[in-house]
C-alpha cells in the first residue's frame, strides 16, 4: 500500500493497554477519521504512526516502507509525516512564511521561501505571508500550521483534534477546506477527533474506537445506518432505548415491533431508535400527544407522550413541527432502528 498501514499495533503504558491490536489503513487522497471518547487511545495511535511513541507490537508502513516493527523503528523526522495539532504551535518571532519555511530545514534559503510561499497560497493565505502570529485570526493560524505541515510534501498527514479550539462556523469551513486540500494533494490522512459530526463530514471512512480497540470502520453513512453495536450506534448520534425480548425475529417496544435479525427467541435485547426514526402522523401508528416542541432552525425536536405513558423524542423538519397538545400517531422508520443483545451496550 502506498499510504499509511498499521497492522496489529498494540501499546501499553505500564499496566494500561492503551492500544489493543489496531489495524488501520489510509489510502492516497483518503481522509480516515479515528473517532472515540477521551482516553480511548486514538491519540496514541496517531503518535505511534508518527514515531512519537515506540511500537511495542505490530508494524507501521508508510508508502510501502516499514517504519516501525519488531526489528525497526524510524524516528519521526525520517517518516515523512506532517503533523497538525489543536495547539497551532507557531513561533511568535517568525512571520507566517517564516513559520512555514521552518519545516523545510536543509534546503537553500531561496528554495525554502518559494516552497513556503506556495504552501501558503495553497491554503489561501498568500496575502498574509508577512503577518506575525499575533496578527492572525485563529483560523489563519491553523491554516499556517497546515501549510507548514504540507510544505515538505509529506507522505502521510496526521491531524490531532486540529479544529476543536475554533468557533463553530469557522470550524466547519476550515474542516471542509482542509479535507479538500489534502484530497487534492493526494495525501493519506488520519484525523483524530471526538466529534462525530466532524468525522462524518470530513472523512471518507470512520473508525470508531473504544478502550484501545477499533470496533467498526467504514463509510460514515454505513456506520450511521448499520452500526456494529450499541456503542457505535450511540456515539454517532442520540438514541432512545427500549429493553425487550426477541420473539419471532422481532422485539416489542412501545413504538411497535422492531426487527431483530439474528437474535434467538427469548434472548434479552435492547432496541435503539434515532429521533429522526420516530415518524409523526403515521397511519396505524401508536397514539401520542405532543408535550413540547423545540425549534433548531432547519429542524426541531418534538417530545411526545405515548398513551401508555412512555415519552419519546422525534426530530422532524421545521416545516412539519406540530403544536403542543396536538394528537398524532407515531411509528418507527426501520432504517433508523437497531436491535442488539441486551449485554452488547
Amino acid at each position: 500500500m502506498s499510504g499509511l498501514a498499521m497492522e496489529g499495533v498494540s501499546h501499553r503504558f505500564g499496566p494500561i493497554l492503551a492500544v489493543d491490536d489496531v489495524s488501520l489503513e489510509a489510502a492516497p487522497g483518503e481522509v480516515v477519521a479515528l473517532l472515540g471518547p477521551s482516553g480511548c487511545g486514538k491519540t496514541t495511535v496517531l503518535r505511534l504512526a508518527a514515531g512519537l511513541e515506540a511500537v511495542q507490537s505490530g508494524r507501521v508502513e508508510i508508502a510501502g516502507v516499514e517504519v516501525a516493527g519488531p526489528a525497526r523503528s524510524l524516528p519521526p523526522e525520517a517518516r515523512s509525516v506532517g503533523l497538525v495539532f489543536q495547539d497551532f504551535a507557531l513561533f511568535p518571532h517568525l512571520d507566517a512564511v517564516g513559520n512555514v519555511a521552518f519545516g523545510l530545514a536543509g534546503r537553500p534559503a531561496a528554495e525554502r521561501r518559494r516552497a513556503a510561499a506556495a504552501a501558503l497560497e495553497r491554503v489561501g493565505l498568500a496575502g498574509r505571508a508577512g503577518a506575525w502570529p499575533h496578527m492572525l485570526s485563529g483560523g489563519e493560524r491553523q491554516r499556517v500550521a497546515l501549510a507548514r505541515a504540507l510544505a515538505p510534501a509529506p507522505r502521510v498527514m496526521l491531524l490531532d483534534e486540529p479544529f476543536s479550539g475554533l468557533d463553530t462556523a469557522l470550524r466547519g469551513a476550515l474542516r471542509e477546506e482542509t479535507a479538500r486540500i489534502l484530497r487534492e494533494a493526494g495525501t493519506p490522512t488520519l484525523l483524530v477527533t471526538h466529534d462525530p459530526e466532524e468525522a462524518m463530514l470530513a472523512a471518507d471512512r470512520v473508525a470508531v474506537m473504544r478502550a484501545g480497540r477499533i470496533l467498526q470502520c467504514g463509510a460514515p453513512d454505513e456506520i450511521y445506518r448499520a452500526p456494529a453495536d450499541a456503542f457505535c450506534a450511540a456515539f454517532l448520534g442520540p438514541l432512545q432505548g427500549f429493553d425487550g425480548v426477541a420473539r419471532g425475529g422481532r422485539v416489542a417496544t412501545p413504538l411497535g415491533p422492531i426487527a431483530a435479525p439474528g437474535l434467538a427467541d427469548g434472548a434479552p435485547a435492547q432496541a435503539l431508535v434515532r429521533p429522526e426514526g420516530v415518524l409523526l402522523g403515521a397511519a396505524g401508528g401508536v397514539p401520542a400527544t405532543v408535550r413540547e416542541v423545540r425549534s433548531l432552525g432547519r429542524s426541531g425536536i418534538v417530545a411526545l407522550v405515548l398513551d401508555g405513558g412512555r415519552e419519546v423524542r422525534a426530530r422532524v423538519p421545521w416545516t412539519a413541527l406540530p403544536a403542543v397538545g396536538e394528537r398524532t400517531r407515531v411509528a418507527v422508520a426501520p432504517e433508523m432502528a437497531f436491535v442488539f443483545p441486551a449485554s452488547g451496550g
